[in-house]
C-alpha cells in the first residue's frame, strides 16, 4: 500500500520565512535594546541568561462541582431470586440537557458489592432513567437516593458535575417484568461501548449479560428484548494475523463472540498448509555485496552465532554483567516508560516470568556467573512474542564449567522451595542429553545441557532441540548466513552487545506456520480468558466471587463447555486462579515452537493468510530485510547503532530521505536544549516543494529556496519561557489553568507565546536571493492586509541586526493593544545564516552559536543526515518541560489502567484488598496487573470508579507536586541527561540493486547516577 508521502518538513520552514521582513527598515516604535544587543568596536558572544523563575506546578484535587440535586420518583421495582431491581426516573430540562452522563458509575446511598447501577439514556434525554440491580430488600423501597456523574462545557474546559438525585416511592411501586431486561440491556449497551469503554473484559461481560438473561425466569415474559436477538460475530479471522493489529483490538473482538458464545465456524482443515505461498519477497545478493565491500573479510567473527539457529533471533553481550545492568535498565524505566507512551500500563511480570521458567535467579547472575565463570553471553529464540509468551534460550561460553553448573543447580533448588512439584528427569534432544525441571503448572521449565565449552538453558524443548541442533552442525546456523556475514563486514568492529533479525528469522515470522499458530493461540488465549472473566462477572452481578466453578456454571455465566477449547483440549480452572490448558495461561503462553506443528489449514485460515501476504508484499516490497544493532556502554554513556538493509519502499524511512535527498550535515554537540538538524539536498523533495508553495502565495516565479543552502535547524532553547507556555496549557499534569478571558484576550497567554524560546535557522548561500524573495513576501503581505503588520529593526547584536515583524497596535479588531508587543516574530541575518524564533534572547543566543563558530556544516559521506540532540539538567526548564509533559502522558494512560483495576475490584472485593492481591488477581485472569501512573498496583474503589490513592480517579484526580518519588518518570529523568539521535541513509553496493541505500540509526544516551 503506497501512501502519500507527506512533505512534514516544509511548514517548520516555511512558517518563518513567510513572515520575516527585508531588515533594512526601522519600525516607528524601537524596543529597548537588551543584553549584547549593543554595538560594539570588536563584537563577541557573552551569553547572558534572564530566564524568569519557572511557574509552580498547580497542584491539588479536583473534585466535580456539585450540582442541585434532581428529584424523580421510583417508577418500577421487580424481585427475582436473590435480586431486586429498582428504577428512577429523574426530570432533565434547561441546561441539563447538554450534560454528557458518565452511565456506568451511579453512586448509590448505602451501597456495596453487587449494587450495580446504570443510566439507561444519554446526553439530550429530557428524562433519566436509572436502574439499580441489588441485593433483595426486605419491602419495597420508599426511597432511592445518589448521585450521577457527567460532564459539562464550563469556562472554556470539560468539567465533571457530580448529580444528587433522588426517588421515592408514592406507595408500592409497579411489578415491573420488562425492569430485569430494561437494567440488563442498559448495563451490556454502556459497557459493549468500545469507543468510551475500551476492554475486552467488558466486551464479554455485555455479551454475557445477554446470555445470562435468556437464562432468567423472566426470560419469557421479555422475549422480544432488543438485547436477546441474534448478533453477528466481529472476530475477523485475518485481523488475528495483521502485523499491526494490537492485542487489545484482537482481543475485544473475540471477547464480544465469547460473551455472546458465538462460535466461529472457519470450517474443516482440510487445505495442506504447504501449499499456501508466503510473501514473495527475494533474499539479497550478500555475497555478491560482500565482495564489493572494501575489505570483504573485516567483521568480526560471532562464535556463539554458530550455536544458533540461522530462523532465530540473536543478541549477544561480551560479558554477563552488561547483560544484567541493561535488564536492570529495562525493569527500572524503560519498559515502564514505553508502556506509558504505548498507553498501556501495565506489568506482565515478564523478568519474574522468565527467570522462573528459566530457573535462575538475576540478582545471583553477576556474583555467580561473572566474567570469571562465563564468557560470552547469547540469548536466542525463534519468535517475537515475548509479552505473550516465547522460547528463550541462554548460551552460556563457560570458563569454569564445574561453578558453572554448581551454581546453576543453587539456583533451582531455591525454587523448589517456593514451587511445590518441581520434578527433575532427563530427555534427549538433537542426540544431547538435556536434564530437564518443571512442575506441573509450567511456571519452572528448565531445560539445560552442554555442547562442548557451551551451556545451554532453555525453557523450551522445542528451542533447545533446534539450538543444540545447530550447534552440532545438523541444521543452519546464523554463523553461516550471508547476511550476518554481509552486516559485520560493512560494519566492521568489536561491540559489547549486538543484537541481529536475519532474513530467515522475518521469514518464519511470517511464514504460513508461524503466523497461522499465533492466530490460532490468539483464540486459544481468548478461550483461556472467559472463564476468569465470568468470575469477575459473577462478583460485580453478586457482590463476591465465586467459591468454586459449580457456582459460576450454576449462575449461568459460565457453561461447562467453556472448560475446553474449540479443538477439545481441556481448561482447568479454579475462581481465583489462572485458567491452564496445551496452549498455557493468560499470564504465559505455551511458545508457539512448542505446540503442534500445523500441517493442515482451514479454507477460511487459507484466505486470511493470502490477504495478509499480500498486504505484507505490497508494503516491504521487493526484499525482506535483516536488522542489525549495536550497543557499547563506555561509563554513563550508551552508544546504539542500528542498520536496516535495505531502505523500504513506501514506508515513512522514504519519505525521510525526500526531505533530506542525499546530502550530509556535520553538527556540533548541543550545550543545552533540544534541536533537530537536516541536510537539505540539492535533489531534496523539500526544495521542490517550498519552492511551489513560495510562488504560489507571492504570484512571483522568480521567488523561491535558490538561497538556501545544505542544512535546516528547529530547536527549542532551554529558558523559562518553555514551561510558562506549557503552564498555560496543561491540565494533564497539573490542575487547569484559571482564565479570566478568552485565549485571544488572555494578555499573560499572550506575553509567554512571546517568551517561547522556539527558533529554526537555516543555512543561506545566496543572500541577495533571501533578500528578494523576503522583499517578495513582505509587499505580499502587506497588499493582503495594510496596516496589520509592523516590521522593523529593534536593536542590534553583535553588529547585526535584528528584526522584529507583529502586528499592529493600530490594527482593528485586536482585542488589547499591550497584546501587540507581548508577541512578534525575531530575526537575525549573518552572511552565512537566518534565524527567526518568538524570543529575542532565544535568537541572539544561537546567533552566537553560529558567529562563534558552532553552526552546522556541510557533511563528509560518513556523517549523518538528520540530527537530533537534547540537553539539560535537573530543575532546568527544559527538564521540568519533559517531567510535567511525561507525568501527563502517564496520568493519561493511567485511564485504561484504572478501568481493569475497577473490573478487579468490583469483581472481587476480598482478593483486591491489597495491591498484592489485585496485582495478582490481574496476572490470573488479565495477564497483567495494572498499574498507576506512578507505577505501583495500588487502587481503590470509589462511587466514580477506580482510583489511585495518590492520583484519584478520572473524574475526581489529584495532582501531587513532581516528580513523584520512585515513580518510572522520576527515574527517567534521574537517567537521562543527554540524548542524541542521527539517521542516514547509506548507499549500498550496486549489486543491491540501483541506488539501493539502508537505513542507518545511531543513539548516544548520557545516563545519569542510579537511583540508590
Amino acid at each position: 500500500m503506497r501512501r502519500p508521502a507527506p512533505r512534514w518538513f516544509a511548514p517548520l520552514l516555511a512558517a518563518p520565512l513567510m513572515l520575516a521582513g527585508c531588515g533594512t527598515e526601522k519600525s516607528e516604535k524601537s524596543e529597548k535594546t537588551g543584553p549584547n544587543e549593543q554595538v560594539a568596536e570588536q563584537p563577541r558572544a557573552t551569553v547572558v541568561d534572564t530566564s524568569e523563575p519557572l511557574p509552580a506546578l498547580r497542584t491539588g484535587s479536583l473534585a466535580p462541582v456539585e450540582h442541585a440535586e434532581l428529584k424523580g420518583a421510583i417508577a418500577a421495582w421487580r424481585v427475582e431470586g436473590e435480586a431486586e431491581y429498582v428504577e428512577v426516573k429523574l426530570p432533565i430540562t434547561g441546561d441539563d440537557l447538554s450534560l454528557d452522563w458518565d452511565r456506568l458509575h451511579v453512586e448509590l446511598e448505602g451501597g456495596g458489592p453487587g449494587h450495580v447501577g446504570v443510566l439507561a439514556n444519554g446526553t439530550g434525554a429530557s428524562e433519566a432513567q436509572v436502574l439499580v440491580r441489588r441485593p433483595k430488600s426486605a419491602a419495597a423501597p420508599e426511597a432511592l437516593r445518589g448521585a450521577l456523574f457527567a460532564r459539562r462545557w464550563q469556562n472554556g474546559r470539560n468539567e465533571w458535575v457530580r448529580v444528587p438525585f433522588g426517588g421515592v416511592g408514592g406507595g408500592k411501586p409497579a411489578d415491573d417484568a420488562q425492569l430485569v431486561a430494561r437494567w440488563a440491556d442498559a448495563l451490556a449497551h454502556v459497557l459493549g461501548d468500545a469507543w468510551t469503554e475500551p476492554h475486552p473484559w467488558k466486551q464479554f461481560a455485555a455479551g454475557r449479560i445477554a446470555t445470562w438473561l435468556k437464562k432468567q425466569p423472566v426470560a419469557k415474559s421479555i422475549a422480544g428484548s432488543d438485547l436477546l436477538r441474534a448478533r453477528p460475530a466481529r472476530t475477523d479471522l485475518s485481523q488475528l494475523m495483521d502485523t499491526t493489529t494490537g492485542v487489545l483490538s484482537m482481543q475485544e473482538a473475540l471477547q464480544h463472540d465469547r460473551g455472546l458464545r458465538l462460535s466461529r465456524e472457519e470450517g474443516p482443515r482440510t487445505v495442506a498448509l504447504a501449499s499456501l505461498k508466503p510473501p514473495p519477497l527475494a533474499a539479497h545478493p550478500f555475497a555478491a555485496m560482500q565482495a564489493a565491500l572494501p575489505d570483504a573479510n573485516a567483521g568480526t567473527p560471532e562464535p556463539l552465532a554458530a550455536a544458533t539457529p540461522a530462523e532465530f533471533w540473536y543478541a549477544r553481550v561480551d560479558d554477563v554483567r552488561l547483560l544484567l545492568r541493561l535488564l536492570d535498565e529495562a525493569d527500572t524505566w524503560i519498559t515502564p516508560v514505553v508502556q506509558i507512551l504505548q498507553q498501556n500500563p501495565e506489568d506482565r511480570g515478564l523478568t519474574a516470568r522468565y527467570q522462573r521458567q528459566l530457573g535462575l535467579r538475576r540478582s545471583d547472575l553477576a556474583k555467580l556467573f561473572g566474567h570469571t565463570v562465563v564468557g560470552e553471553v547469547a540469548i536466542v529464540g525463534s519468535d517475537p512474542y515475548l509479552r505473550e509468551g516465547t522460547d528463550v534460550t541462554l548460551i552460556f561460553a563457560l570458563k569454569q564449567p564445574e561453578v558453572f553448573e554448581a551454581e546453576l543447580a543453587r539456583q533451582l533448588d531455591g525454587y523448589r522451595g517456593e514451587i511445590a512439584g518441581i520434578e527433575a528427569s532427563t530427555v534427549k534432544l538433537a542426540g544431547v542429553e538435556v536434564q530437564r525441571a518443571a512442575d506441573p503448572a509450567g511456571q519452572v521449565r528448565q531445560h539445560r545441557a552442554r555442547v562442548g565449552d557451551l551451556a545451554f538453558v532453555s525453557n523450551s524443548p522445542g528451542a533447545l532441540a533446534r539450538v543444540l541442533a545447530a550447534a552440532q552442525g545438523q541444521a543452519p546456523r546464523l554463523a553461516d548466513e550471508p547476511d550476518l556475514k554481509y552486516m559485520l563486514a560493512r560494519d566492521p568492529g568489536v561491540h559489547q552487545a549486538l543484537a541481529f533479525l536475519s532474513d530467515k528469522f522475518i521469514a518464519a515470522v511470517i511464514g504460513p506456520q508461524q503466523k497461522i499458530l499465533a492466530a490460532r493461540r490468539q483464540e486459544a488465549l481468548a478461550e483461556l480468558l472467559v472463564p476468569g472473566y465470568a468470575a469477575l462477572l459473577h462478583g460485580w452481578l453478586f457482590g463476591h466471587a465465586p467459591k468454586d466453578t459449580q457456582e459460576l456454571i450454576a449462575a449461568n455465566l459460565l457453561a461447562a463447555d467453556e472448560l475446553k477449547h474449540a479443538g477439545g483440549e481441556a481448561i482447568a480452572f479454579a475462581p481465583g486462579q489462572a485458567a491452564r490448558s496445551l496452549w498455557g495461561s493468560p499470564d504465559a503462553l505455551t511458545p508457539l515452537v512448542d505446540l503442534p506443528a500445523i500441517e493442515k489449514v482451514s479454507a477460511a485460515e487459507q484466505t486470511a493468510y493470502d490477504n495478509f501476504a499480500l498486504g505484507y508484499q505490497n508494503y516491504w516490497q521487493q526484499f525482506i530485510d535483516p536488522v542489525a544493532i549495536r550497543l557499547d556502554v563506555r561509563g554513563a554513556v550508551a552508544d546504539v547503532d542500528v542498520r536496516v538493509l535495505p531502505l523500504i519502499s513506501a514506508t515513512d524511512y522514504s519519505e525521510i530521505e525526500g526531505v533530506v535527498g542525499k546530502s550530509r550535515v556535520a553538527v556540533t554537540a548541543s550545550e543545552r536544549g533540544v534541536s533537530a538538524v537536516w541536510a537539505v539536498g540539492q535533489d531534496s523533495g523539500l526544495r521542490r516543494d517550498m519552492d511551489q508553495l513560495m510562488r504560489t502565495l507571492t504570484g512571483k516565479g522568480d521567488v523561491g529556496l535558490g538561497w538556501l543552502g545544505d542544512w535546516v535547524m528547529l530547536g527549542l532553547d532551554d529558558r523559562a519561557g518553555l514551561v510558562g507556555m506549557l503552564s498555560q496549557w496543561d491540565d494533564a499534569a497539573q490542575l487547569p489553568p484559571k482564565r479570566e478571558r478568552s485565549p485571544l484576550e488572555d494578555q499573560e497567554l499572550w506575553r509567554q507565546v512571546g517568551k517561547f524560546p522556539i527558533y529554526a535557522a537555516a543555512e543561506v548561500k545566496n543572500p541577495t536571493m533571501l533578500v528578494a524573495t523576503l522583499a517578495a513576501l513582505k509587499a505580499t503581505l502587506e497588499s493582503v492586509a495594510p496596516g496589520m503588520v509592523q516590521w522593523g529593526e529593534v536593536a542590534r547584536h553583535r553588529e547585526l541586526p535584528i528584526v522584529r515583524i507583529g502586528i499592529s497596535p493600530s490594527a482593528p479588531l485586536l482585542p488589547d493593544k499591550s497584546i501587540a508587543d507581548a508577541a512578534g516574530i525575531y530575526y537575525v541575518q549573518t552572511g552565512a545564516a537566518i534565524v527567526v524564533g518568538l524570543d529575542r534572547p532565544t535568537v541572539t543566543r544561537v546567533i552566537d552559536d553560529l558567529l562563534d563558530g558552532r553552526l552546522p556544516k556541510a557533511g563528509a559521506a560518513t556523517d549523518p543526515q538528520f540530527v537530533m540532540q537534547s540537553r539539560s539538567t535537573a530543575g532546568a526548564p527544559l527538564w521540568t518541560a519533559l517531567l510535567w509533559t511525561l507525568q501527563g502522558q502517564a496520568n493519561t494512560a493511567s485511564k485504561s489502567a484504572l478501568r481493569s483495576a475497577e473490573i478487579l475490584l468490583r469483581g472481587d472485593p476480598q482478593a483486591t484488598q491489597s495491591a498484592e492481591g489485585l496485582a495478582r488477581l490481574g496476572l490470573q485472569y488479565f495477564g497483567f496487573a495494572p498499574l498507576n501512573a506512578h507505577g505501583t498496583p495500588e487502587f481503590t474503589l470509589r462511587p466514580e470508579g477506580a482510583a489511585d490513592p495518590l492520583q484519584g480517579s478520572a473524574i475526581a484526580p489529584s495532582f501531587p507536586p513532581l516528580p513523584i518519588p520512585g515513580s518510572p518518570i522520576e527515574r527517567l529523568m534521574q537517567r537521562l541527561t543527554a540524548v542524541r539521535g542521527e539517521v542516514s541513509f547509506d548507499k549500498e553496493p550496486e549489486a543491491a540493486g540501483p541506488d539501493a541505500r539502508s537505513l542507518r540509526t545511531k543513539f548516544s544516551i548520557n545516563l545519569g547516577a542510579a537511583a540508590p
